[in-house]
């Protein structure tokens, strides 16, 4: 016991790399000598560990954490987390199995098992538990709506995901990209347009979203429509000041636009 209490103490070889967890450990190692019963210390200093990617210290401390109180709130999910992050994917979902039955309120938790449950094939299950803690958070970020989205069955079950909390959470450019990539996938150029315009009509610049609208009137085969598109798009891009049209994302937009309004492109009459 004094060995593994000597080894839990001492700062590990190899942290100069991380000042860091030193400064963290400045703190923790004298709190943990003078109180070496206390779970909870061990377990945030496994924490502080697993945020850095030392794994073996992250588990001793864990390990010692569970020895002392093993119904610790927030240690099986740390340690599901750190299976996780060393590939044992199955016991991570124990983890956080014990976890949940504890605190099954825990949104947290609930993703990173849902998460798990994905990379192990359960959509069904992984399905279930990301609604249940959708249904929890006030502000989901984008992000975590995007992770469920993309368990969607079929392209249609993600875009409805996509427009659920849209239409909650306002304008977020991440799910509007990809509902737009969707209703192209899925078809749907009507709509796709009418996500374009409502995108473009709050736009700083222009001349991206008038070339994306041009792309998705040439899908549709409605190439006058398209072309009018794409000479709008040149337009506003030669109306930005020297400096933006010279950028790297500029000059590629302006060699495509080049392209497609060139007298020889399928798409010109």
């Amino acid at each position: 016991m004094r060995s593994l209490l000597r080894f839990l103490v001492l700062l590990p070889l190899g942290l100069q790399a991380h000042p860091e967890v030193e400064a963290a450990l400045a703190r923790l190692n004298p709190l943990i000598a003078s109180r070496p019963a206390d779970a909870a210390l061990y377990l945030e200093r496994g924490q502080l560990y697993l945020r850095h990617e030392i794994w073996l210290e992250a588990e001793a401390n864990f390990l010692r954490a569970a020895e002392l109180q093993p119904h610790l709130t927030g240690l099986e999910r740390a340690r599901g987390e750190l299976a996780l992050a060393t590939r044992q994917t199955s016991a991570a979902r124990d983890h956080f199995q014990r976890e949940l039955e504890a605190n099954p309120a825990d949104a947290e938790t609930r993703i990173l098992r849902a998460r798990t449950l994905a990379t192990l094939g359960d959509r069904a299950s992984a399905i279930a538990d990301y609604d249940t803690a959708l249904a929890t958070l006030t502000h989901p970020t984008p992000e975590l709506v995007l992770e469920r989205s993309a368990l969607g069955p079929t392209p249609a079950d993600s875009l409805a995901v996509l427009d659920r909390f849209l239409a909650q959470l306002g304008p977020a450019m991440a799910l509007e990209l990809r509902a737009l990539a969707l209703e192209e996938t899925l078809g749907r150029y009507d709509a796709a347009l009418q996500r374009v315009d409502r995108l473009l009509g709050s736009a700083e610049r222009r001349e991206g979203w008038l070339k994306r609208r041009g792309d998705i009137l040439r899908r549709a085969q409605r190439l006058d429509d398209a072309l009018s598109a794409y000479r709008l798009a040149w337009a506003e891009l030669n109306r930005l000041p020297t400096w933006l049209r010279e950028s790297p994302d500029a000059i590629r937009l302006a060699t495509q636009l080049q392209e497609l309004l060139n007298p020889s492109s399928p798409i010109t009459p």
